[in-house]
């Protein structure tokens, strides 16, 4: 590590967000940029009929190396873009509204707005249970307030809130891996203020909000960051996730010469929509934030969203994936289902001891997540239904057809219920934006299960014990059993071995096909290919999970 690094690590102990430090909102009507190697920059002002003047913009001060602001504060809805050593105007990389486009001028932003959430108390997520939206495809619309008229029925699930899937503005003609524009919500998808306003109406509703911040390309080459500062570490890594192909993306500079600056930013992105927008929680991408500083940026990080909690008197929480054995076993049921019990994930004792074998984590993953976890405010390991990941790109067409079953996707649902860590809903499964027997019925069971859940989640110091035999999955943890008949053959199950003793405790507590469902004398019958949820001296289950007789078969 050179002098400078060392420097950088320890600025980073306690240092606020420029946006705290200079008294100033970043981003506001005074611009601000972080260009450390520049000899002048300029703000240039764009008016109605595309004529530019140009500004000089100051250093801030040698206590804050690398800074430049501009010396009047502009008015709302002024155009304006950057200059460095007197070359052409560049987007702000914190710009707040871009109406030209990820690569057109900024706009000076009103975000004030008329909240109603003064009594929302915010929400642990800690082991709640969250529907995640995807913006572009969960209505017809594509739009943030069309998404927000399904928060009624979100919320009568008995879910804990939302996450969203990524709102930042990006290039709709080359698509996100071209590069996002965080600070800034995209256009079509209503903006700045069509957030608010969704925020404002989920918490009404009693609902968090989750918002999923893109960082993996943040600093992708065609946003021409580098004509600022270091904020890309010049080295390529694998973007494992990305799903179109494999494609490389500019690993961020949270480590080398030059670090203050993307960190900065990225915090104050962080601060931005917990504080002004009201969101409750942050879905990082970890993968691509992980650094070798003496100083993680997770956890400085996490620290930022503390103070944050502690000011506006509401929890605040970092969530990140992560390799738990409760989403492996979701994973792992879901190829059970596709492939067969025949199939390649057929072989029953192999997910006995698949689920059962510790995660290995990378090291400096596992370095990361430690210093996440002395900052306080992260939740990890989130256990997701497969249509709930983080999309790549995430601006997809939702038109692909469904191949699995009603039945197939209530018993995913079920095994969700063991989730240890806060359980991520697919609209797939919970399908709140469809109204079919086949939807209504799937939501009804989804109630079922998640008042169901603060029962399971009692046990859930005890470990999962897993059992496999003649083509059917029991799952227990502590007083609560998911019964999966995998084998369409099956229709009786002895539970004698397969449940601890008095096997006469045990009762139905939800069957997806209740009226063909008896739990008699320790031996189970269920129709074919059905899921059962078991509790001892449970209730039996409720009836509103039947599909009303008047309905269409």
């Amino acid at each position: 590590m050179t002098a400078g690094d060392r420097l950088d690590a320890e600025r980073s102990r306690a240092t606020p967000a420029p946006s705290e430090r200079f008294h100033e909102p970043w981003p506001g009507p005074r611009p601000l940029v972080w260009a450390p190697r520049a000899h002048t920059v300029e703000v240039v002002l764009t008016d109605d009929d595309g004529a530019t003047a140009r500004h000089p913009m100051r250093l801030v001060g040698a206590h804050e190396p690398g800074y430049w602001r501009a010396d009047a504060r502009f008015p709302h809805g002024t155009a304006y873009s950057f200059s460095v050593d007197g070359g052409p105007a560049l987007t702000d990389p914190a710009a707040a509204s871009l109406p030209a486009g990820v690569h057109g001028p900024g706009r000076i932003l009103d975000e004030s707005f008329g909240w109603h959430d003064d009594h929302w108390p915010g929400a642990d997520l800690a082991q709640g249970a969250l529907l995640h939206l995807e913006i572009p495809s969960v209505t017809a619309e594509g739009t943030l307030d069309a998404a927000a008229r399904l928060l009624p029925a979100v919320a009568a699930l008995g879910v804990d809130g939302v996450e969203l899937s990524p709102v930042a503005a990006f290039d709709p003609a080359t698509g996100p891996q071209a590069g996002v524009r965080l600070f800034a919500v995209h256009e079509p998808y209503g903006g700045s203020r069509a957030l608010q306003r969704f925020v404002d109406t989920a918490h009404r509703a009693g609902l968090a909000v989750v918002l999923t911040l893109p960082h993996r390309w943040a600093v992708a080459d065609p946003l021409h960051l580098h004509h600022f500062g270091p904020y890309s570490a010049g080295a390529r890594i694998r973007a494992r996730r990305v799903a179109d192909g494999g494609a490389d993306a500019p690993r961020i500079n949270l480590d080398g010469s030059g670090s203050r600056g993307p960190r900065d930013l990225f915090i104050a992105d962080a601060r931005r929509w917990l504080r002004d927008f009201h969101v409750d929680g942050l879905l990082l991408d970890v993968e691509v934030l992980v650094d070798r500083s003496t100083v993680p940026f997770l956890g400085e990080l996490g620290e930022a969203v503390q103070d944050v909690a502690v000011r506006t008197g509401r929890p605040r929480t970092l969530l990140t994936d992560g390799p738990g054995l409760s989403d492996r076993l979701t994973t792992i049921v879901h190829r059970l289902l596709t492939d067969g019990v025949d199939g390649p994930a057929g072989d029953l004792q192999r997910l006995a001891e698949e689920t059962g074998t510790p995660a290995r984590i990378p090291v400096g993953l596992r370095r990361a997540l430690r210093a996440t976890q002395r900052s306080g405010g992260f939740v990890g390991d989130l256990t997701r239904l497969p249509a709930a990941t983080r999309a790549a790109p995430w601006s997809r067409a939702d038109g692909a057809p469904q191949s699995a079953s009603a039945g197939d996707h209530a018993a995913l649902l079920a095994f969700v219920l063991l989730a240890g860590s806060p359980a991520v809903l697919d609209t797939e499964r919970v399908p709140v934006h469809r109204d079919t027997p086949d939807a209504r019925r799937l939501t009804s069971w989804t109630r079922r299960l998640l008042a169901l859940r603060p029962s399971a989640l009692a046990d859930i110091a005890r470990p999962l014990d897993v059992t496999t035999h003649d083509g059917v999955l029991t799952v227990r943890r502590g007083g609560t059993a998911v019964v999966l008949l995998a084998d369409p053959a099956v229709r009786h199950v002895d539970l004698s071995g397969r449940l601890l003793p008095p096997i006469g405790d045990w009762r139905v507590a939800a069957a997806w096909d209740e009226d063909d469902t008896h739990l008699v004398a320790g031996a189970l019958r269920a129709p074919r290919r059905s899921v059962v949820v078991l509790r001892a001296d449970a209730r039996p289950v409720a009836a509103d999970l039947r599909t009303p007789s008047t309905e269409p078969a």
